[in-house]
């Protein structure tokens, strides 16, 4: 079989030496011609070409024999149905266990070629042995870098009892440079850094103006470290002014698209581009970041909020110090009937207005003379105005018309984003196959529509604890409502919009889908339904509950995938905590009392120091019952629907809102025990019974208005809208428990337990095994009794009520004698 030999990209002289000495080792080898080597290497195989076997195409079939390899992988996926077999040398061992070939851990893998050659006993030229030795002496730095084996120095002894040519190893590998370009190159070694993304070596270089000179460009792009590299960056501060040069060296990393973040131009090759305003350090970390593959927001359009909140200029000063309130801003911009721009207005300033107009008006009080900035600016554009200026936020135009508002709080994320040293708040996530389909699609009908799409809230939670999920919901900086008509219309299904809230319904491949237009909201009084207005996603998720249900994912095709969470939900999720988004949450919404003890109680989590006081302190201030009845029994039946369901319950009394819910309850050790009773029973029963699906929370419920008088507890069911079988289980529990018990007690016979128990629904059955005395009887009916089978054949020609008598009567037969 014909072997190729290969060489990767920007290879090094170890690993040229080692191609030649496979060339002597296989003869039946050739070196597939190299697109581009290192200096020294190039300079070699350029001047002992001669001594090379070089093809420039592939044969159909070969054996892949790879030298000094990074990627072997690579290679196999990309000549899949064509190797038959791969040969590695290679001296970094951990990452190639088990491979045909030699992989060990010694100074350079010539040198393992160069054993190989001497257990063959072969005799090569003085060429070949200084060829060979070129590789060893590199890559030992001349048997002086840690890691050298003694190995090494017996492959080259071997070497040069075989005539290596130490006066061609020198002039190969001997630089010299100038005194003066060795005075340049001391001064900034410091700045020149070297740093691995995704396998390639790049070289960034800092400089100041001052200590900036042409020929140091030169001397740096020749030092080993930067030749060796797949690009080099030069980033040179001077003043208010910083220019990034990039050079891309093997062509594997496209210079220019990195610099288009920041208004660069060139080619793959070359690029560079001038900004203002941005500190070099600040440059080179937000380089950083985008070399890394991560989603840096660098334009004014990438952080603003939008679409912005404004006061109109003829809104009283109360009314206006309450929007803002409610919204927990600052301050806002201010348009005029039309909708322009006309002024910005603080919440401050309308405070010491409010002491001495209370009849103004914000045009009154509004700066007339203010900054603007464009979408397309560039952030620090902004920063500079905020803090030299010390204006709070800055509208954002285009052309006449208001898009949007940047803050120092979208400056502080965006900063936090692009700062190395800070973690950054975005990470990619993998979405389960069936949820990134969808989410692709929805994505490019959104950008198609020039809005961007996010898998949002409680999904994104059960997603990152690797839940299974098909009720998705998705939000729209945009048309929600549009997009889902054309989702719908692609997949020929009905969806169902609902103009109102913003909100559309579709089902697509087994997913229950709900896709809402981002929005802001805010509460009249404690416990009221919102107030809902259009806004951005970071408002959109500052609206929602608790950290773990504030995150977001970006279906976006330029960052798909991209985990969004501006407030801590992922380190709270790796916590296990429930933490509230704001000191007001509970007293705005006293419903989220009652949300946040059902998820700790779901999620087997805790409420955060801060959390559990602001809980308490809303509970000692009667905020439950300020909320509409209507939603609090909405979230007692979502709690109903949970598998913990007596944990939940057991925080509800914890935090002394069991009472609240409940009225006429009185928690006992009895009642607790009986409770607990019923969780066993309950297990028992899924195992015994996976088939019998039920809605278990119904039975604790019903557990606990056992002792309530019958009008209250029909009452309660009544305001929770339980199911009719509900309703009818506990009238059969209030009125015919006694009786049951009775007669199930003094049973002495099988017939006689099944005659107590028989057409008795389950969920009364099951209340019924908590009781001690009676739960082995009622065992026996659910396992045994109730399935006991009749050869009607016996009874042919009877009919009707006598047919059912005999049936009946013969099933309790075989009770009474076959089961005993």
């Amino acid at each position: 079989m014909e072997k190729v030999i290969f060489l990767e990209e920007g290879a090094d002289l170890d690993a040229l030496s080692s191609a030649y000495g496979l060339l002597l080792i296989y003869p039946e080898s050739s070196i597939f011609k190299p697109k581009h080597l290192s200096r020294r290497a190039s300079e070699v195989f350029r001047d002992f070409r001669h001594l090379f076997r070089i093809r420039e195409d592939l044969p159909q079939e070969f054996d892949l024999i790879l030298a000094d390899t990074h990627h072997y992988e690579v290679y196999l996926e990309e000549f899949k149905g064509k190797v038959k077999d791969i040969i590695i040398y290679d001296h970094h061992p951990a990452h190639m266990a088990g491979v045909k070939g030699k992989v060990q851990q010694v100074g350079s893998t010539t040198t393992l070629v160069v054993e190989e050659l001497m257990e063959r006993n072969m005799d090569i030229s003085p060429v070949s042995a200084t060829l060979l030795s070129f590789g060893i002496y590199e890559d030992t730095g001349f048997l002086s870098y840690e890691g050298t084996t003694s190995r090494d120095a017996r492959a080259l002894a071997w070497l040069l009892e075989k005539g290596a040519d130490l006066r061609i190893v020198r002039k190969y590998l001997s630089d010299t440079l100038s005194k003066e370009q060795i005075d340049m190159l001391s001064k900034h070694l410091q700045s020149i850094e070297s740093l691995f993304f995704n396998g390639k070596k790049i070289v960034i270089a800092t400089l100041k103006a001052e200590e900036y000179e042409p020929d140091l460009l030169r001397i740096i792009y020749d030092l080993r470290e930067v030749r060796d590299s797949s690009a080099l960056f030069v980033i040179v501060s001077a003043g208010y002014k910083t220019y990034v040069f990039g050079r891309s060296l093997r062509g594997e990393l496209d210079v220019n698209k990195i610099l288009e973040h920041f208004g660069g131009g060139g080619h793959t090759f070359a690029s560079a581009t001038k900004l203002e305003g941005a500190h070099a350090e600040r440059v080179k970390s937000v380089l950083t970041s985008l070399l890394e593959g991560k989603r840096v927001a660098l334009k004014v359009k990438e952080v603003m909020t939008s679409p912005p909140f404004v006061l109109h200029q003829d809104t009283g000063i109360s009314d206006a110090i309450l929007e803002l309130s409610q919204r927990n801003f600052a301050g806002a911009p201010v348009v005029d009937d039309a909708g322009k721009l006309v002024g910005v207005i603080y919440k401050k300033s309308l405070v010491r207005a409010l002491k001495h107009y209370p009849e103004g008006r914000v045009r009154d009080f509004m700066l007339e003379e203010f900054h603007t900035l464009t979408p397309e600016d560039f952030i620090w554009k902004a920063e500079e105005i905020l803090s030299r200026y010390g204006e709070k936020l800055i509208p954002v135009v285009e052309g006449d018309r208001l898009v949007g508002v940047i803050t120092r709080l979208d400056l502080l994320y965006s900063m936090r984003q692009q700062t190395a040293y800070l973690k950054a708040y975005e990470r990619k996530i993998k979405l389960p196959p069936h949820i990134e389909e969808v989410g692709r699609e929805i994505g490019i009908i959104a950008e198609g529509l020039g809005f961007k799409a996010y898998l949002v809230g409680g999904v994104v939670r059960d997603i990152l604890l690797g839940k299974e999920v098909w009720d998705v919901d998705f939000v729209v900086e945009g048309d929600a409502i549009k997009v889902a008509e054309l989702l719908a219309q692609k997949h020929k299904v009905e969806f169902h919009p609902f103009p109102e809230f913003g909100t559309a319904h579709v089902k697509v491949k087994g997913l229950k889908l709900e896709l809402a237009t981002t929005r802001r909201e805010t509460y009249p009084h404690p416990g009221a339904y919102p107030l809902v207005e259009y806004a951005s996603l970071r408002e959109d998720l500052l609206r929602r509950d608790f950290t773990i249900n504030a995150m977001a994912v970006s279906v976006n095709s330029q960052d798909f995938g991209t985990l969004i969470d501006y407030f801590g939900g992922l380190r709270d999720l790796k916590d296990r905590l429930i933490r509230v988004l704001h000191p007001l949450s509970f007293v705005e919404d006293p419903v989220r009392i009652l949300r946040a003890l059902r998820f700790a109680g779901r999620l087997g989590f805790k409420l955060s120091k801060s959390t559990e006081r602001l809980l308490r302190s809303a509970v000692s201030l009667g905020a439950i019952s300020s909320a509409p009845k209507g939603r609090i029994m909405n979230e007692v039946r979502l709690a109903l629907r949970e598998e913990r369901f007596l944990e939940i319950l057991e925080l509800y009394r914890k935090y002394q809102i069991l009472a609240e819910i409940f009225k006429g309850i009185t928690w006992s050790p009895k009642l607790e025990k009986k409770l607990l009773r019923l969780r066993d029973i309950i297990t028992w029963h899924k195992i015994e019974f996976p088939k019998e699906v039920m809605d278990y929370g119904w039975v604790y419920l019903l557990v606990l208005l056992e002792e309530m008088k019958e009008e209250e507890g029909m009452a309660f069911l009544r305001d929770i809208s339980a199911p009719s079988w509900v309703r009818e289980t506990y009238k059969i529990m209030k009125r015919g428990s006694k009786s049951t018990e009775k007669s199930l007690l003094e049973a002495k016979r099988n017939s006689e337990v099944y005659l107590s128990l028989k057409n008795k629904p389950l969920y009364f059955l099951l209340m019924l095994m908590t009781k001690e005395n009676l739960k082995e009887k009622v065992k026996l009916y659910l396992e045994k009794l109730r399935f006991v089978k009749v050869n009607v054949e016996k009874f042919r020609g009877l009919s009707g009520r006598e047919l059912g008598e005999a049936i009946e009567k013969e099933k309790m037969k075989i009770m009474d004698e076959a089961l005993e």
